[in-house]
């Protein structure tokens, strides 16, 4: 977390310091130095006196040696990076009230959040309903803003900037409703409200750091904040990632802002599991199990991303939900004591915005199944990845990436010069023989054990098996016609 001069200045009010920082210094100092590096506050000795410099703005602390002024510099550092972690956590959870709190004690000055409503969704719990001013008493009392003080705050910003992203700063002349000065930030995504954040002057007067820091503050709140407003517009999850499992188009900024809530880069592997009711005769009862089962998983699976399309469940999630214990036996008890079936897709190793072709997958396993003498209450895609390579009518880079996941990044890694996709398909070509690998290939059979062995150590592949033999086999062919097709 990058800190300006006001914002470490902030936390030293106690100290016998003297300041000479810009009105404007920005928030790019990243940690405490003895010797000078850019972009980090160098802390030496002077006279009488140690001087903190963050880019030419100056903090003097007196009556203290540089051993203690710089932990004491750069434990500010740390404790900014452990309050932002713990704002994350309360917001994940929608502990507004305790992400106030929290923000409490780094601003050290009493905080109100709204919601789109003029809702209080949280205000500071160490200042009662009559130690600020009259505005304080009315939201304690009631747990809404007034309208005077939101027109109040409104006009002072101009109607334009009210709703921008940017903090608006009051002072109003006396009157007998707002009588202390702050500032106020509006919280929005997509053009859409989602609260507003006001920062009051009640201990000490408000500077640069601490709109610098409200700015902070409201990053972490819009991305989860964002998503539950946007919710209560539509009644249900408007999921930006389905809308890319199902093709549609979608919108970029709604597609990042739910990356930073599901806390994914975009480079993480992920899976789709497609949940689906028995049939019914009964819609009405249908959208309640859906509602009912749609909650549940909410509530146990606060990781992964829950999406309603029909009456389907589909969940996408960075990490193996058929294989990670807790999930696992979740998913597993939810097919024993409800009517549904469970579809597990591949591992998509190629990013977000190729899901799509993985939610295929998991509904190709649950369409197949029912086909089968004996349908199954979870199926696998890997199971039938064969046959849906050599004989659906899928386009083709779904079929590239039905491809054994191994199998497909050997055969990527051929552009960078790698010789095992080639070594791996002939060995299979010849019957697993090291002799006739060897001649085709024209290596020392010392050469090939040592690529084979390697192989089957990064791919984690059983080549004993005949079912992730064959597999693997015909995912290779299959690459190597396209290849040559494409040639």
């Amino acid at each position: 977390m990058k800190l300006s001069m006001w914002m470490i200045a902030n936390q030293m009010t106690e100290l016998d310091a003297k300041l000479e920082i810009r009105e404007d210094a920005p928030a790019v100092l990243n940690s405490a130095r003895l010797a000078y590096a850019t972009n980090c506050v160098h802390i030496y000795q002077e006279k009488d006196y140690v001087v903190c410099d963050g880019e030419g703005d100056r903090i003097y602390i007196y009556d203290m040696d540089i051993t203690r002024a710089f932990e004491l510099v750069q434990s500010v550092f740390d404790s900014y990076e452990d309050w932002i972690s713990m704002i994350r956590e309360a917001v994940k959870s929608q502990d507004y009230q305790k992400a106030v709190d929290t923000a409490f004690r780094m601003f050290k000055n009493p905080i109100v959040l709204f919601d789109a409503n003029n809702k209080v969704l949280g205000m500071t719990s160490a200042y009662g309903e009559h130690d600020l001013d009259s505005e304080w008493a009315y939201l304690s009392r009631y747990g809404y803003s007034s309208l005077n003080a939101v027109n109040m705050i409104k006009y002072t910003g101009g109607n334009s900037e009210f709703y921008s992203h940017r903090n608006i700063s009051y002072l109003f002349p006396q009157n007998p409703l707002i009588t202390l000065e702050g500032i106020s930030y509006c919280v929005f995504v997509n053009n859409v409200v989602c609260g507003r954040i006001n920062l009051i002057a009640k201990e000490r007067k408000l500077n640069q750091g601490d709109a610098q820091l409200l700015e902070k503050f409201t990053d972490v709140l819009q991305a989860y904040m964002g998503l539950y407003t946007l919710k209560d517009m539509s009644g249900s999850m408007n999921n930006v990632f389905l809308d890319l499992m199902m093709d549609r188009p979608y919108d970029r900024t709604k597609l990042k802002m739910q990356m930073n809530y599901q806390e994914w880069t975009g480079e993480e592997t992920y899976y789709v599991a497609l949940i689906r009711f028995m049939e019914t005769e009964d819609p009405e009862f249908a959208d309640r199990q859906v509602n009912s089962l749609f909650r549940m998983l909410l509530q146990n699976l606060t990781d992964v991303s829950i999406n309603v399309q029909n009456h389907d469940l589909i969940l996408l999630a960075d990490r193996n939900l058929a294989k990670d214990t807790d999930s696992c036996l979740l998913l597993r008890n939810l097919v024993i004591h409800n009517p549904v079936q469970i579809g597990f897709s591949l591992p998509d190793y190629s990013g977000i915005k190729e899901i799509s072709r993985f939610y295929r997958q998991a509904e190709y396993a649950l369409e197949r199944n029912k086909h089968l003498p004996k349908p199954k209450a979870i199926q696998y895609f890997e199971n039938m990845a064969p046959e849906y390579i050599l004989t659906s009518s899928a386009p083709l880079e779904d079929k590239i990436m039905a491809c054994m996941p191994s199998v497909l990044r050997l055969w990527q890694e051929q552009q960078n010069g790698s010789e095992m996709f080639r070594t791996l398909f002939s060995f299979l070509s010849n019957e697993r023989s090291v002799a006739h690998t060897s001649a085709e290939l024209f290596l020392h059979r010392n050469t090939t054990v040592y690529r084979i062995k390697k192989i089957q150590e990064n791919m984690k592949l059983d080549l004993e098996d005949p079912e992730i033999r064959n597999y693997c086999y015909i995912s290779m062919l299959f690459l190597k016609a396209y290849e040559n097709c494409r040639a």
